[in-house]
This record gives structure tokens, sequence and C-alpha cells, in this order.
């Protein structure tokens, strides 16, 4: 691919799409004002929709339309295969239904404009969806709203999301678009039935509202509705020549062209030149991280080439950006723009987990109301969680704290205990709040080593991407505690309030001054019914108690594994 290309194609694709979702935003506004009346809807369209009618305005519309469909087009021709994250599948079918739903409106009122000299407007349009043709026209109308607004939020989003700001505005951007496409409905339905009602009362209204092409049209209504069918077919054609040459392509690569991508383990899958390592790890089902979607807008599907490296083209624009930006080295490559044409084996450095993000946050616990318990509180804090993000991408920063949290919380639910808060890298467990086990204390000091263990395991898996391994602190203590559900923001979360948790969060602190990384109340390891350590017992003054509390330290996992068997 000619240089600098993916760039240019880039920003046609965001500058067109912005201009389309810009006059789909002003659209749908015009239809709120339905919720009014008719008259305001008309008067509405001569602020937010009359520009989009000048020279200007519809040189810009139609021109993006075009350019974004033959955008459109392209991707899905280069697409090996559509093995696609959900989030991808719906932007690219909602894209391509698009033009099925827009051709016959669009195309209807400008061929009427300007051919036939008919003259339109929101009275006579809704008269046309509402008494005309309430059964077919009416129905597509509203589906192409909802299909047309879903596939530029999709778009929007995802260029949106790799923005540092984007986090604090996310609720009321959602909230926006949710409220813009409500209100939209609203009006049109409205409005339709105003005008429903309107020539029920008065047939002379509605010989009035009746679209007719003047005396002098070049065009007459079957001309256009002919039309109109040619640029459907057209357009379906184009699709079905897509989808043909994807096909032939794919089967020319099979045949003559074929790949061999050697994965660690001595794991081959062959594909058709022309795949990308990250198509061909979707293609074969292999756990593969892409959070940008496979834009080159992050790093997180980066490889390491282990072999065949010299027979790759070198990377274009876009990836020599990203790549500069997290000062990779020359082996290493974005798996999402690589497309080799020969053998090669490459090593992915940022392992997908098979276990869903959304499940380590999901809970479930027997307490319907409060009421005072004896618990174990287990605090867990990440070490230097500041260096994770020197010198990194957002996102690559936010994949390393989700696998941090995924390790911890799977550790913790699948001893039975429950997380109650995530406050950046630190999170706090309860445990005791439900019968899923014989002694929570044991079950706690089990979750302590199984997330030990666990972090052990993350740091091998990202040893090359880390520098210095990751390193937790954990405080866990016994106490009472009143537990129970709490609703916020129409969610209930399970919590537990007193004393034990600030003293577990206190103690966890304590490693950091003992060199240790698990300190535990001497209570809770008799409540767990473990014999003592062989480094013996402590005494440490806690911040805010006036009496110092008598702990147990664990420095290495063997003594906290020995104790427990």
């Amino acid at each position: 691919m000619v240089a600098g290309v993916p760039l240019v194609e880039r920003s046609l694709r965001l500058t067109t799409g912005l201009i389309l979702f810009a006059y789909a935003a002003c659209h749908l506004v015009n239809h709120a004002f339905g919720t009014r009346s008719v008259a305001a809807m008309q008067a509405a369209s001569a602020v937010l929709l009359a520009p989009w009618q000048t020279y200007l305005g519809l040189v810009a519309l139609y021109g993006s339309l075009l350019i974004h469909a033959a955008l459109g087009l392209y991707a899905l021709n280069r697409r090996r295969h559509l093995r696609i994250p959900r989030a991808e599948f719906w932007q690219l079918a909602t894209g391509l239904a698009i033009p099925l739903l827009l051709i016959p409106h669009a195309a209807g009122i400008r061929l009427g404009t300007s051919l036939a000299n008919a003259e339109f407007g929101y009275a006579r349009l809704l008269y046309h969806f509402w008494v005309v043709s309430p059964d077919f026209a009416l129905p597509k109308q509203l589906l192409l709203l909802l299909v047309l607004w879903v596939h530029g939020c999709i778009g929007l989003r995802g260029w949106l999301r790799t923005k540092p700001w984007y986090g604090r505005f996310m609720p009321a951007l959602t909230a926006l678009a949710t409220l813009i496409p409500v209100l939209a409905v609203l009006g049109f339905v409205n409005a339709g039935l105003d005008i429903r009602d309107a020539v029920q009362r008065d047939p002379v209204y509605a010989a009035i509202l009746a679209v007719h092409p003047a005396h002098d049209a070049v065009l007459s209504t079957s001309s256009i509705e002919w039309i109109i069918d040619g640029l459907l077919i057209s357009y379906l054609a184009l699709v079905g020549g897509t989808l043909a040459l994807r096909q032939a392509r794919l089967w020319y690569a099979r045949r003559f062209r074929a790949v061999r991508i050697t994965y660690p383990g001595r794991r081959v899958v062959v594909v058709p030149a022309g795949f990308s390592v990250l198509e061909a790890s979707r293609w074969a089902g292999i756990p593969h991280m892409s959070v940008c979607g496979g834009r080159g807008r992050c790093s997180t599907c980066r490889v390491r080439v282990v072999q065949g490296g010299a027979s790759l083209a070198r990377p274009s624009p876009i990836e020599r950006r990203t790549l500069s930006r997290i000062k990779a080295p020359s082996d290493i490559r974005l798996a999402c723009q690589v497309r080799p044409s020969t053998d090669i084996a490459v090593e992915p450095l940022l392992s997908s987990s098979h276990e869903d993000a959304a499940d380590a946050l999901r809970f479930d616990a027997a307490i319907e109301g409060g009421q005072e318990l004896e618990i174990v509180a287990v605090s867990i804090d990440l070490r230097e969680s500041t260096r994770l993000a020197s010198g990194r991408l957002p996102y690559d920063v936010l994949f390393l704290f989700d696998r941090y949290i995924q390790a911890v919380t799977h550790a913790v639910r699948h001893n039975g205990g429950h997380v109650t808060s995530i406050a950046g890298d630190g999170v706090m467990c309860l445990f005791g709040a439900a019968a899923t086990a014989d002694n929570p204390a044991r079950a706690a000091f089990q979750a302590a080593l199984d997330a030990w263990i666990a972090l052990d395991t993350l740091n091998d898996e990202l040893l090359a991407e880390l520098g210095a391994p990751l390193r937790i602190g954990i405080g866990l203590h016994v106490g009472l505690a009143v537990v129970g559900w709490i609703a916020a923001d129409q969610s209930r979360s399970l919590q537990f309030l007193g004393d034990t948790g600030n003293i577990a969060a206190k103690l966890e602190a304590q490693t950091k001054e003992l060199g240790c990384t698990l300190v535990a109340s001497v209570a809770a390891v008799n409540a767990a019914k473990l014999v003592a350590p062989r480094s013996g017992n402590a005494l440490v003054a806690l911040p805010g108690r006036e009496a110092s509390m008598e702990v147990a330290t664990f420095k290495d996992q063997d003594e906290l594994r020995r104790i427990l068997a």
C-alpha cells in the first residue's frame, strides 16, 4: 500500500462520518420539535436543516455519503473474514443496511424536488408516512432513524474512546446519545398522529398534502420510482460484487498463496496471503488482545516477530507512529497492521483472558438487609502502580490493570468471597456474608494465596511488557461489621460498615514497612485454625489505634501454603 494512504483513508472516513453524523443529529433534533407541533418542526428546519440544502451543504452531504459508503465497501473487501467482535460486526451490519433504507427516502425527495418540481415539507412527508403508507414507509423510516443513529454512535465511540477525557464525559455523552433519538421518535410520532387526525377531519386538507408532480416536471412519479429501484439494485450489486470478489480472492489465496503463521506452543495457522496476524488469530480462535478494534490506535495487539521479520513490509505511518510512542524495538509489530506474504513466527506479547472482564464484577450473596455479622475483610493493593503508566499508552495501562483486577477478583470469588469495592488498584473484599464456606477466615487466606500465585503467573505472561514484576500487599482481619445491600443509581452492591475493613486496609499498608506480601491479624489466623508462621508474630502500631496489634507476616508463598496444608 502506498505510504500515507492509510492515514488519508482514516482521515476521510472520520471526516465524512462526522459530517454525516452532524446531519443526522440535526435531523433528529428537528424531529424532536414535533412534540410541540408540525409547524414547530417546519420552523426549526429553517435553522437546523436549511444550511444543508444550500449548494455547499449539498456537496458536503452527498459527497460525504458517497465517500463514506465507498470506504465502507473498501473495508468490507479488505476484511479476510467476519469473525470479529460484536461491536465491529454491528457497525458493519448497520453501515451496509443504511443505504437500503436511505435511498428510497433521500432519492425520492431529491429527485422529486429537482426533476419533478414537487414541493416537500414536514406536513407532506408526515402525510405520506402516516396516511399514504403507514404499513410500509412508516416502519422503514423509524428503522432508518434507529440504524443510522446506532451506526454513528458506534463509530463515534470508537474514535472518542482513545481520548484521555472520554471517561469523564462518557455518562453525559451516553445520556445524550439516548435522549436525542427518543425525543426524535416522540416528536415524529406526535406530529404524525396530528397530521392523521387533521386529514380525517378535513378531506380537503388531505388533497392539499398529497404530492403531485408539477405540469412542467421532467420526470413522472413512475419514472422516479424506476430510478430509485435502479439505485437500490445497483447498491445491492456493489455489495454482492464486493462479497464475490472477497470469496474469489480467498479461494485464489488458499489455492496458490497460503501463509503459515506459527504461534507459541508450535501452533501453526495456515491462512491466505493478505490476512493480518490479528485476523489470523481470530480466524483460528486464538485469544488476541485488540482494544481499539484493529485500527492501529493502541498497541495491545502487538507481537514479537520471532522468524520471518525481514520479509515483512515496513510499518505504515499509522503503525510507525504507535510503535514509536511505546519505543518498541524493531522486532515488535502491530498484529492488526502486519499482513505477511511469507511464513512467519510470532509471539503475542499481551495475551487475552478467556474470562469476560465484566464477569469479574458480578457478585451474588444471600444478604437482603443490614445485619451484624462476623466477617473477614481482605484489602489488596498494587505496589508502585504509577510506574505502570509511565511511557505507556492509556489503553495499554488499562489492559494491565484489567488483567490484575481479573486475577485478584477471580481468586476472591473462587473461594466464596465478595468484592465490595475497586478503587484504582485497590480491592476490598469480604468473606462470611453468605454460607459459601465452612470457615470464612480459612477461605480468605486461601484467596490471598491464590491471588498471590495468580499475580506471579501474570508476571510470567507479561514479563517482556512489564520490565519489573508486579507486587501486591494484602491485609487480612476478622471482626464484626454491618453487612447489607446498598442501592445507588438504580444498582445494588454488597457492602459492609465497621472498623474491620479499616483495619484490613491499615494492615495492608504495613506490608511496605515490614517488607512482606501478607499481614494478617492473629485473630484472623486463630479464626482460620492455622498454626503460626515460622517467622513468629509481631506487634504493629496502626494509625488511629492506641493499642498495638499482634499480627502474622508472610514474605513468601511457601510459608502460607505450608500452614494452609
